[in-house]
C-alpha cells in the first residue's frame, strides 16, 4: 500500500468523551484507506459497533466509514497491496480488532489465491486466534454539578447584649457589615509558565500537522485533540491557541481559511 509512513493516527479514541469524538474524528472519517494508521482504522471500526454510546449522527457516519473502508479493501487487487494491508493488521493487538473488521477481511480473502496474500491472511488468522475482540465502553460525560443555595446571612449582635436608653427601651442593634475587601487574584495552574508544558504542546501540534500535510487541520479539531491527549488536566483552549499563534510568529506553522498547517 502507498504512504506506509506518516499515516493519519488519532490516539485515545477508545477512552474519549463521547461528546468530543465528533471533533476528534471529523477529518479522519474522510480519509482513504491507504492514509490511515491500522490502529486508528481498527478503533474507528470498533466505535461503529457501539451506536448507543455515541451521538446519533456520529454513529451513522462511523457505519458509513466502515462500509467504505471495506469496499476499498475489497477493491485491492489480489497481490502485494492486499498482502500489505493484512500484514499491517497483524501488527495491531488482536483484542483491538473488532468482529466486523475480522468478518469483512475474511470475506474479502475467501477467494484470493496470490502467493503473498494467502500466507499473510493465514498469519493474520493465527494472530486473531490468540485473543477475542474487546468491546469498547466509553466513559460517560460528567453530569453538571448542582448549584448550591447561598447560606442565609445571620445578623451580628453587639457584644454584651442590648444597651437601654434613658426611656428603658433597648437601643437598636446596628448590624456590622464586613468591609469590602478586594478579592485575591487566584492564578490558575494552566497560566504558570512551564517550559515542559509548552514543549509538550509544540510537539503534539507538530506531530499531528505532519500527518495532514498541506490540508492541515481545522482550528477547533487541533485544539480539542491537543486538550484531549494532554497530560495536564487543566489545559485550556486559550493556552493551546496561544501556542499556535506563537508558533505562527516563529514561522513554524501558518493559518489559512480556519485551518492550521505546517509552514514548509
Amino acid at each position: 500500500m502507498e504512504q506506509r509512513k506518516n499515516r493519519i493516527a488519532v490516539g485515545g479514541l477508545r477512552k474519549a468523551n463521547p461528546n468530543h469524538l465528533t471533533i476528534l474524528v471529523e477529518d479522519v472519517l474522510r480519509s482513504p484507506l491507504g492514509q490511515l494508521d491500522p490502529r486508528t482504522l481498527a478503533d474507528l471500526v470498533a466505535l461503529s459497533e457501539i451506536p448507543t454510546q455515541i451521538p446519533t449522527q456520529l454513529a451513522k457516519q462511523l457505519v458509513s466509514f466502515r462500509e467504505r473502508m471495506m469496499r476499498e479493501a475489497s477493491d485491492l487487487p489480489d497481490g502485494p497491496a492486499l498482502a500489505d494491508l493484512l500484514r499491517d493488521l497483524a501488527g495491531v493487538a488482536p483484542h483491538a480488532q473488532p468482529r466486523t473488521l475480522r468478518d469483512s477481511i475474511r470475506e474479502i480473502c475467501a477467494d484470493r489465491k496470490h502467493e503473498d496474500v494467502v500466507p499473510a491472511f493465514e498469519a493474520l488468522e493465527r494472530h486473531w486466534a490468540t485473543e477475542e475482540p474487546i468491546e469498547i465502553e466509553l466513559p460517560k460525560a460528567p453530569a453538571p454539578e448542582p448549584k448550591r443555595a447561598a447560606a442565609p446571612v445571620k445578623p451580628r449582635r453587639a457584644s454584651g447584649g442590648s444597651a437601654k436608653n434613658g426611656a428603658g427601651r433597648p437601643e437598636p442593634v446596628h448590624e456590622l457589615l464586613p468591609s469590602a475587601a478586594k478579592p485575591r487574584r487566584r492564578v490558575a495552574t494552566s497560566q504558570v509558565n512551564d517550559s515542559r508544558r509548552e514543549d509538550w504542546m509544540r510537539e503534539d501540534v507538530l506531530s499531528r500537522l505532519e500527518n495532514y500535510g498541506s490540508r492541515g487541520l481545522k482550528q477547533e479539531i487541533i485544539v480539542a485533540g491537543t486538550r484531549h491527549r494532554s497530560p495536564y488536566s487543566d489545559l485550556g483552549e486559550g493556552e493551546v491557541l496561544a501556542i499556535l499563534r506563537k508558533m505562527k510568529r516563529e514561522g513554524r506553522v501558518r493559518f489559512s481559511a480556519g485551518r492550521w498547517m505546517l509552514n514548509k
